[in-house]
């Protein structure tokens, strides 16, 4: 449709003609066309809201339209499920699991670590019984069981003793070797100030 038929159907709605002959023939263009009538209604309808003269409904099927669009649509047939999505979800899962446990398992320890801080803190003394031992004083390994029975004052007080008896042949056997590692020749007194003389200067 030209620019010109259009202004000429303008121009008829706004009652301006320019020959009778020629806006005969273009009422009876539109007339036989339906574009041109499309446009001819659409024309009116705006000159009718420019100068306010709208009705109070406008009745509007738009129902024949909206089915002839969807009809026009090309049919869409279901995509194959696309199987990239899940090989990425199980190779992410796949990786981050170890992190994972790295994670809890650190978590473990630092929530232990925070345990056993707090039940000192709040313990003045530390007994022997809370300190880790790596050797059984006995010489061999007791079982371990939740089903065991507490031990008594008594037997906590032996096994203090012990402690203090190993600790004690610890402390002399280092001693010994201190004064295995010595030579025959100096005196301990004598020992430490040739080290202070002979260290430079």
């Amino acid at each position: 449709m030209s620019e010109s038929k259009l202004e000429k159907i303008s121009s008829l709605v706004d009652n301006f003609r320019d020959s009778k002959s020629q806006s005969e023939v273009l009422f009876e263009q539109i007339n036989s066309d339906n574009t041109l009538s499309e446009t001819w209604g659409r024309y009116h309808l705006i000159g009718d809201v420019l100068r306010d003269e709208l009705p109070s409904e406008i009745s509007l099927d738009l129902s024949a339209q909206i089915a002839q669009s969807i009809a026009d649509e090309p049919t869409v047939l279901a995509p194959r499920k696309s199987t990239f999505y899940h090989d990425v979800k199980a190779k992410v899962v796949q990786f981050s699991k170890p992190f994972g446990q790295v994670a809890i398992a650190a978590s473990a320890a630092g929530l232990m670590i925070l345990g056993v801080q707090q039940n000192v803190a709040q313990n003045d003394v530390v007994m022997p019984s809370q300190v880790a031992q790596t050797t059984p004083l006995a010489g061999f390994a007791a079982p371990v069981s939740f089903n065991t029975q507490s031990s008594t004052r008594l037997s906590q007080k032996q096994t203090y003793i012990e402690q203090q008896k190993r600790f004690q042949a610890l402390l002399s056997d280092h001693h010994q070797q201190i004064k295995l590692s010595v030579p025959r020749d100096v005196a301990p007194a004598t020992l430490s100030t040739k080290k202070v003389e002979d260290s430079p200067k």
